[in-house]
């Protein structure tokens, strides 16, 4: 994918912090680019020639992590088939006060099933997940690639001649992962635990990710949260795509994102 050159967005930061360990900082270093300044949704740095990307590591990957308000007024979220109504209506399903929830768990649970049950229907219709992945992962259009740091090297402790970025095109992530994860609603597997709570994501036959509903903590209380394991998600892009290997960048570029490297 070989996009035309074009000046800095006024964006991006200016500083440019070459002997940090911040993730995004470390792989602007090797490419050559910048990380993004300001409020952006998806883009994490640019390169010279106007390619975004954004930059994952650790153990799981956060994929989203929004408030209600969110699906109610992001026009793309709404134009995914039924999938910002039946999120809202799973976000509805949980009281106001998270002091109520916390109460009485089971009234609430048992609101969450129906919704869910919708939601994971909704995903599993024939063009909706590659739709739901383009929009959670990279805001449609907005980001190019897809630049992932294995946990192993992920922490800030880590130096940077130590870390290794391994990137691929949104379109080849969007692709291999709608073709290749399963779509489950969760089942209880303990005591007071209740069915068709979360959404699941399954691959190599084990649970890879999982969206939910969080109630763990007052400040994140009836957010969507969608989260991936990184090391599988590695091991499916990694084992379906061709790579290039870049050693004085300390990268390895797979599949169509090789066309810009």
């Amino acid at each position: 994918m070989t996009r035309k050159k074009k000046a800095m967005p006024s964006h991006v930061a200016s500083d440019k912090k070459t002997g940090g360990h911040d993730n995004e900082h470390c792989f602007a270093d090797l490419i050559g680019g910048e990380v993004v300044g300001g409020k952006t949704d998806k883009t994490d740095v640019i390169d010279l020639e106007g390619n975004t990307y954004s930059v994952k590591g650790g153990e799981k990957w956060q994929i989203f992590l929004y408030a209600r308000g969110r699906f109610v007024t992001n026009t793309e979220f709404q134009d995914i088939g039924n999938i910002a109504n039946l999120i809202i209506d799973c976000i509805d399903a949980f009281p106001e006060s998270r002091s109520d929830y916390l109460a009485d768990r089971i009234p609430t649970k048992k609101r969450l099933q129906l919704p869910m049950r919708k939601l994971k229907d909704e995903i599993c219709k024939p063009g909706i997940f590659p739709q739901l992945l383009s929009k959670a992962i990279f805001n449609g259009k907005e980001v190019h690639y897809f630049a992932a740091l294995p946990k192993e090297v992920s922490d800030k402790d880590v130096p940077l001649s130590q870390k290794y970025f391994h990137v691929f095109s949104a379109e080849d992530v969007v692709d291999l992962f709608s073709t290749n994860l399963e779509i489950e609603n969760t089942k209880a597997r303990g005591r007071g635990q209740m069915d068709d709570q979360k959404i699941g994501f399954r691959y190599d036959n084990r649970r890879v990710g999982e969206i939910e509903i969080r109630t763990d903590s007052r400040g994140k209380y009836r957010r969507a949260f969608w989260r991936l394991d990184s090391t599988s998600m590695l091991k499916l892009l990694g084992s379906n795509l061709d790579a290039a290997i870049i050693k004085d960048r300390q990268i390895s570029v797979y599949g169509s994102a090789r066309d810009n490297f």
